[in-house]
């Protein structure tokens, strides 16, 4: 009978202690609220336009985030194979993998390149190709320069890259670009054409 009375009398305060405890702050965080802007944002959020996106002096999205965006870097790597094509980029010092790439709020897959440049934080990473994502395309891009991963997952350690594509449904836009160093070599040139159509009563067509 003693040996039944004890682990009830042990229990006892502690189910007096749990009662007694008082709940700490929860605080909930959503990331789909519709009237949220950049300027109440508690985080660094980078919102550019694709007419400011455009004036840049680039014929590469990758170059073009370099120019505008602090902290994101992308390196020209001459003689690296394909990462000579498909080049790694870094959001904070971190490696590709760290960066989570949006196209309208969906995430964007990574491409097939493993990059292995003889060291450096980009060793091993399989990050998505920017470069495949055409300037004259795009309406805004939206980049989070901060750590992410409890909203999006452990793609998101360095942060997030939205890319917002054109909604036109009228009008055309022409674009050519050309450039050269002082040497006269790295030659570039572009040449592009956005056309907006309506489609129905209420859907576009954007090409």
């Amino acid at each position: 009978m003693l040996a039944l009375a004890v682990p009830v009398a042990m229990g006892l305060p502690m189910q007096v202690a749990a009662q007694d405890g008082e709940l700490e702050e929860v605080i909930i965080t959503g990331t789909r609220v519709a009237d949220r802007s950049a300027a109440d944002s508690p985080v660094p959020v980078d919102v550019i336009s694709g007419s400011e996106f455009r004036d840049v002096a680039s014929t590469d999205v990758q170059d073009m985030l370099r120019t505008s965006v602090p902290s994101f870097d992308v390196n020209t790597q001459p003689i690296s194979d394909a990462a000579t094509i498909s080049r790694p980029a870094n959001v904070r010092g971190l490696s590709p993998d760290n960066v989570l790439v949006l196209v309208n709020g969906k995430r964007r897959h990574r491409g097939s390149i493993i990059s292995f440049l003889g060291g450096g934080i980009s060793d091993g990473a399989q990050g998505v190709d920017l470069a495949a994502i055409p300037s004259l395309a795009l309406k805004q891009v939206e980049i989070l320069r901060d750590g992410a991963s409890s909203q999006y997952g452990s793609d998101a350690i360095a942060g997030v890259l939205n890319f917002l594509l054109r909604d036109d449904d009228e009008g055309f836009e022409l674009v050519t670009k050309y450039g050269s160093t002082h040497e006269g070599d790295g030659t570039n040139y572009m040449v592009s054409a956005n056309v907006g159509m309506p489609l129905g009563d209420n859907g576009f067509l954007n090409i």
